[in-house]
C-alpha cells in the first residue's frame, strides 16, 4: 500500500495520472460572443476521474473549476460533465459521477472584450480501480 505523506513526492510521482487539454469551442471569437471553455482530460487506464456534478458529502470529491476573475468575460450557467459514468457509493448508499480514459466538462462565457484570457484552477480526485488508492491534483489553466 502506497501511502502519501509526503505531498511534493507523491505528486511527483503520479502527476501524469490525466492529461487536460483547455480550448475555446470558437477560434477568434469577437467581444459579446458566448463561447465555451472545454475541459478534456486524457485519463491514465485503470484510473477514474471523479466528475463535477455531484455533492462531496460522500467521500469522493467532486472535480472542481475556479475561475479567476477578470473583466474580459463572464461566467454564464455552471460547468456541465459531458456523458459521466454513474454509480452508487455502497458506503452512503448515494449516487455519484465519474469518467473512465477520458473526460469532458464545458463552461459557457460571454466574452466582455475580444482576445480575452481565461486563468484558474482545477482540482479533483483520482482513484485507481486497481487497489483504491486516491490521489488530489489541482492544476492551473489559460486560454485565449
Amino acid at each position: 500500500m502506497l501511502l502519501c505523506t509526503a505531498g511534493a513526492v507523491c505528486a511527483q510521482d503520479l502527476k501524469d495520472i490525466s492529461h487536460w487539454k483547455i480550448n475555446l469551442s470558437k477560434t477568434g471569437p469577437k467581444a459579446g460572443e458566448e463561447v465555451e471553455v472545454v475541459f478534456s482530460a486524457e485519463i491514465d487506464q485503470n484510473w477514474k476521474l471523479y466528475s463535477s456534478d455531484f455533492k462531496g458529502d460522500i467521500g469522493p470529491l467532486p472535480t472542481e473549476f475556479v475561475f479567476n476573475p477578470g473583466n474580459n468575460y463572464e461566467l454564464v450557467g455552471n460547468i456541465e460533465p459531458v456523458n459521466p459514468l454513474k454509480a452508487v457509493d455502497p458506503t452512503w448508499d448515494k449516487a455519484y459521477t465519474y469518467f473512465v480514459d477520458k473526460a469532458e466538462f464545458r463552461q459557457k462565457i460571454r466574452l466582455t472584450k475580444a482576445n480575452a484570457k481565461v486563468t484558474g484552477t482545477i482540482k479533483g480526485l483520482l482513484c485507481s480501480n486497481v487497489d483504491g488508492l486516491c490521489v488530489p491534483f489541482k492544476e492551473a489553466f489559460e486560454v485565449h
